[in-house]
């Protein structure tokens, strides 16, 4: 059975941060590699916790060298939520001051934000509903946020995402328009995917395995340019949506990301494996998580972010 070839310049970046996941203890921070965070919670036998606890969430935002980056309630801590809410998308801007961008599974549990926000770690709020403005969707909708990819200069994003706290989110959903001036102004984008359809079953704008463009409310790239043409993805003509789990770029070229359900066939990928646009498998989900020591070998992908400035 034939697999999916695997890009030789990921792979060799692969391999260097799985040995240098060898080598690392767990109370050093690791300066570049791939973060993620799994679908299902599990205990690792790897590198022990700074935290000392070792069972990991699902929520938790994990590096492939078996370092535990941010905890779900590190994530959330300015939210003040007890609870852990899952992790469905993310952004690592800013790796030593540990900024990141996020989405939870849940809404917050006193309305603070839903789990279409967009959300960071400074506190900041982008409502789902201005994400999507640019679509002209004629009601609003809130359809979820399962991956996120910030494109431009990181001082840009961060300065963005300051005027993001600053406004609250209660500005952006009366003003969502303001966001795409704010996106040019600082000459970024935000690509991502929804959890749902929209608007219209029968005449779908978008699916929700298509990757989006809030600053000009286009398809990025459709399910179906994602993943190869042997593969039956997209609708109508080829059939399925295989959804968009996670997404991330590699030096701001190619695209990395997962799928909401799996493929098998004459070329075989799981929900929880790191896919190359248009090529195939660039991580199997067992070489993702093996510094963790898990007692499986898949743990699904939920989001990722490949951080190698």
């Amino acid at each position: 059975m034939r697999k999916f070839k695997i890009s030789p310049m990921l792979l060799l970046v692969s391999i260097i941060f799985m040995l240098i996941g060898l080598a690392t203890a767990q109370c050093e921070v690791p300066l570049k590699g791939v973060f993620f965070s799994t679908e299902e919670d599990f205990v690792t036998r790897g590198p022990k916790p700074s935290d000392g606890n070792p069972i990991i969430s699902d929520g938790d935002l994990l590096n492939a060298t078996g370092y535990v980056y941010m905890r779900n309630y590190e994530l959330l801590g300015i939210f003040k939520v007890e609870f852990d809410l899952g992790l469905d998308a993310v952004d690592v801007i800013d790796i030593e001051k540990r900024f990141v961008a996020f989405s939870t599974e849940l809404d917050h549990p006193e309305g603070w934000f839903t789990a279409g926000d967009l959300l960071a770690t400074n506190g900041a709020i982008l409502p789902n509903s201005a994400l999507l403005f640019a679509f002209d969707i004629p009601r609003p909708l809130d359809l979820g946020l399962d991956a996120l990819q910030f494109i431009g200069k990181r001082e840009a994003i961060l300065k963005f995402l300051e005027v993001v706290k600053e406004r609250g989110r209660s500005f952006w959903l009366e003003n969502p328009e303001a966001l795409i001036k704010h996106l040019k102004e600082l000459d970024i984008d935000i690509w991502f995917s929804t959890e749902g359809t929209a608007p219209w079953p029968k005449e779908p704008r978008f699916l929700d395995g298509d990757l989006l463009s809030a600053a000009t409310g286009t398809i990025v790239a459709a399910n179906s340019d994602l993943l190869p043409p042997t593969v039956p993805a997209g609708i109508p003509n080829r059939g399925v949506d295989f959804g968009l789990d996670a997404v991330s770029l590699f030096k701001e070229q190619i695209s990395i990301f997962s799928t909401e359900i799996l493929y098998e066939d004459r070329l075989n990928f799981t929900d929880g494996d790191v896919l190359l646009q248009g090529d195939g498998v660039e991580l199997y989900n067992k070489d993702l998580i093996n510094a963790f020591e898990p007692r499986v070998k898949e743990l699904g992908l939920d989001a990722l972010s490949f951080y190698l400035y």
